[in-house]
């Protein structure tokens, strides 16, 4: 008979106790790594040029797509998925130029409407 102090159910306790010591010393190196590169990497001028660079890029906004689907491509009504990604510069009907933000497959879709068929 074997006794229950060294029985599977021990052992598999003992295996995982072993196990979640050595998972949390790797984690509190790894802690401390990150924290040492991160503080070396915040402290170089060049890393901290780029960041102030990137800081006053200005983000585009999302446009939403401002296509007349039923007129511009009335073949391909409801391909519009309202994400502009482009802009098209169209003449108004009083002769003015406008810039028409467009989603990609009304662009594609108003491309195939004026090919000559």
């Amino acid at each position: 008979m074997s006794s229950t102090r060294d029985g599977p159910a021990r052992q598999y306790v003992a295996a995982w106790q072993a196990a979640t010591a050595v998972a949390a010393e790797w984690a509190e190196r790894m802690a401390a790594v990150t924290a040492e590169a991160f503080q070396k990497l915040t402290s170089d001028p060049a890393v901290l040029a780029v960041v102030q660079s990137w800081r006053s890029t200005v983000i585009w906004a999302r446009r939403d797509c401002e296509c007349s689907c039923a007129r511009s491509h009335p073949q391909d009504v409801g391909v519009c998925d309202n994400r502009a990604v482009i802009t098209r510069r169209l003449a108004s009907a009083r002769d003015q130029v406008i810039d028409v933000p467009l989603c990609a497959p009304c662009a594609v879709a108003q491309g195939v409407a004026e090919m000559p068929h």
